[in-house]
């Protein structure tokens, strides 16, 4: 006998069935089977209407499924209340009870459905009251910021062969819009189809489920891992973590994320952790219409944590009807280390430097180097560990955070030659230095590594702009924002180029895309004291004078002992033509740890103060540094 294969979708389905039922068939059978007939009748109708298909009739019941949840929703609500309506005729009114859920089934030769997202609706609709349509929570989270829907939480419920869930009763909005045929030829698009007309994917942060809600630093750099492997594939736009990051904990609707970031997907999860177990729950989600357009569960032990993540992106990739070269392959997802505890370690190093204080460099510095003694063979700790050198220098002006950052990039290119960010970093410490050539070289290997690397082109750019060699900046800046579109540092920065270049209507054209960039930046992390500091300069270029002194005040308030948000609100002081209190922020950011030497005498903020008496002897200060 030939086996027959189910195909296997993500689909929204709905149960209803009819009140009290058997109660009429024992006492009126021909107004039993009438009610029947409506049933199917209306079914069909409404089914059709919003797009879905109507799976059996068993009885008094019917099975349905929708290619999305707001359709699915939107159809039980409307044959909820005509059936109310139609069922008078058969000599009293009956209701239905109707329960809605998403999830993946099978799907036989003749077209009926199989698995859990069966069941689990089939069982929800059992614990509806007469005349109402409840939601599981699944369904209630792709709908939930939705306008046109009300929501009544029925609490947590146990279903008979499934763990306890929140239900939800779901009504429409009396001014709800009626979904338009395009929606609708929309969303019967299948999965599939939809997941390959994607090109641009952002990478949320993961919940952290864990007992203790310790976790934020695994689930965070599990998330940021995945988001860097998706970003090196070609033809795949990736927002950068700082805006995808930005939505943590947030309850906002899956349309307002794309539009924000400027995506058509985004991916999402839940990661819970205990003692040497994982749980990874992930799922692709279509930011145009709310729709889940795949899912997977992911129960392993800790040590697998490498392999789901790289399951994850190539799940994605093969999913968006994407391919990768051989070289992009090697890239993806290269861990250089099988040591669990280092990885974590690693990981809470990383994490810290997303908070850019010199404190949190000094304990991401701490953390790599726990993760190096764990796996003294781990080249990305290494890296980690020579990147957090390189920073502490530019605060701190120690020669042993520069000898330091040395030995931790040799060490790191020692254990892998082909590790980008190793090359960053040994580039950032030679520019440091001024030796700007060797610099240039180490850019260039990261840049020949890993073209999606967009610390390997803003690096370089900056290390050019303090060799004085302009054009090759300006190239590299544009090259960085390329990468990084929605980036307003390399813009902003592009512009002190131009400006120096003497192509000053370009320059304004830089600025202008830089506020745009920042104001946007700003929006989704409004505690960023640097995207202040440096809006602040932007806006006193482009004359916006009374919101560059407020941006600069709130930069300070911000972060009143950082010397890079210090000196960047001197800049835009300098610019909006405050002399004296600039000059006594560029002394306050010398205090502060500054070293600039390099770059404060070539940055055009300065033009008109470059020959005050007390610009030059603070410049010879820095040069000092």
């Amino acid at each position: 006998m030939e086996e027959t294969l189910l195909s296997r979708r993500l689909v929204a389905v709905w149960f209803a069935d009819i009140v009290g039922y058997s109660a009429r068939a024992a006492e009126d059978e021909t107004g039993a089977l009438q009610l029947v007939e409506i049933l199917q009748t209306l079914s069909r109708e409404t089914v059709s209407r919003y797009g879905g298909r109507v799976v059996k009739f068993l009885g008094d019941a019917v099975l349905a499924e929708f290619p999305s949840t707001d359709l699915a929703a939107r159809a039980a609500v409307a044959l909820n209340i005509e059936y109310a309506d139609k069922s008078i005729t058969s000599g009293g009114v009956h209701r239905l009870r109707i329960g809605v859920h998403v999830g993946d089934v099978a799907v036989g030769a003749d077209g009926d459905l199989y698995g859990d997202a069966v069941n689990v609706a089939a069982r929800i609709q059992e614990a509806a009251e007469p005349g109402q349509v409840v939601l599981s929570r699944d369904v209630w989270q792709q709908l939930r910021n939705r306008r046109d829907f009300e929501f009544q939480s029925l609490g947590d419920r146990s279903l008979k062969g499934i763990a306890p869930t929140t239900l939800y009763v779901v009504t429409l909005a009396e001014n709800a819009a009626k979904p338009t045929p395009h929606r609708i030829a929309q969303a019967k698009q299948t999965p599939e189809e939809r997941k390959k007309a994607i090109r641009s994917v952002a990478v949320l942060p993961f919940a952290d489920l864990s007992a203790e809600g310790d976790q934020e630093y695994f689930c965070d750099g599990v998330a940021e891992e995945i988001l860097n492997a998706l970003a090196k594939v070609g033809g795949l736009h990736v927002p950068a973590r700082t805006s995808c990051f930005a939505f943590r904990g947030a309850s906002v609707d899956a349309r307002v994320i794309g539009e924000r970031l400027g995506v058509e997907a985004f991916l999402e999860g839940s990661i819970r952790k205990a003692r040497n177990r994982v749980r990874i729950i992930v799922q692709l989600v279509d930011a145009r219409h709310g729709d889940h357009l795949w899912s997977e569960r992911f129960d392993r032990e800790l040590e697998d944590i490498f392999a789901i993540q790289d399951e994850i992106a190539h799940s994605v990739i093969t999913g968006l009807g994407l391919s990768l070269t051989s070289r992009e392959e090697r890239r993806l997802l290269t861990s250089s280390t099988e040591n669990v505890q280092a990885y974590e370690f690693y990981l809470r190093g990383r994490k810290l430097f997303q908070k850019w204080t010199r404190q949190n460099i000094e304990f991401a510095r701490q953390m790599f180097e726990r993760a190096i003694k764990l796996d003294p063979g781990f080249a990305g700790a290494w890296a980690g560990l020579a990147t957090a050198h390189v920073h502490l220098f530019s605060w701190r002006g120690r020669e042993p955070d520069l000898d330091n950052a040395r030995k931790a990039s040799s060490r790191a290119l020692e254990l892998d030659p082909e590790l980008a960010e190793a090359h960053v970093a040994a580039g950032q410490g030679l520019s440091m230095e001024q030796r700007y050539a060797e610099a240039a070289v180490e850019f260039e290997r990261a840049i020949e590594l890993d073209p999606a690397l967009f610390d390997g082109y803003y690096y370089y750019a900056r290390s050019c702009f303090k060799a004085g060699d302009l054009e090759n900046a300006l190239r590299l800046f544009r090259q960085a924002q390329s990468v990084r579109p929605e980036d307003y540092q390399s813009c902003a920065l592009m512009s002190l180029v131009l400006r120096q270049l003497g192509r000053r209507d370009e320059a304004r054209g830089a600025d202008q895309i830089a506020l745009a960039s920042v104001t946007r930046h700003l929006d989704l992390n409004p505690d960023d004291a640097r995207a202040y500091s440096l809006g602040a300069g932007v806006l006193g270029r482009l004359g916006d004078v009374e919101r560059a002194k407020q941006w600069s005040e709130q930069a300070l308030s911000l972060a009143s002992d950082d010397d890079a948000v210090i000196y960047n609100a001197a800049c835009a002081l300098a610019v909006l033509g405050e002399s004296d209190r600039a000059l006594d922020a560029l002394e306050l950011a010398i205090d502060a740890g500054l070293t600039g030497g390099d770059w404060v005498p070539r940055d055009p903020d300065w033009e008109r103060l470059r020959n005050h008496p007390r610009f030059q002897a603070l410049a010879k200060r820095l040069s000092r540094s």
